[in-house]
């Protein structure tokens, strides 16, 4: 068995054993962005750790949110909560997502 499929084991085990609905976060991007794209891959890394379920949503779709957030993308919102993820390294993603 390879460490990548071993990780992926040990990722179905936890989400399996979760306690509570997953963590619901939304990724406010826009197409074309790799800031975007690379936010995507880290949270989708995480969710091997964290039960998440991954909303993504395209600001250039909706005015309200491209005026407020067009500086700003890739944001995770989850609730009330905004990270700023241009950026941001596995390990911190993973202790926000914590709370």
């Amino acid at each position: 068995m390879m460490r990548g499929d071993i990780r992926r084991a040990l990722a179905l085990v936890r989400r399996r054993t979760h306690r509570g609905p997953p963590v619901e976060a939304r990724l406010l991007e826009k197409p074309d962005c790799g800031l975007c794209a690379e936010a995507h891959r880290a949270l989708r890394r995480v969710a091997l750790d964290v039960p998440l379920e991954i909303e993504r949503v395209d600001i250039t779709k909706d005015p309200a949110l491209f005026e407020r957030y067009a500086l700003r993308i890739p944001v995770v919102v989850v609730g009330e909560r905004e990270l700023d993820a241009a950026g941001v390294d596995d390990r911190a993603l993973r202790a926000w997502l914590r709370g």
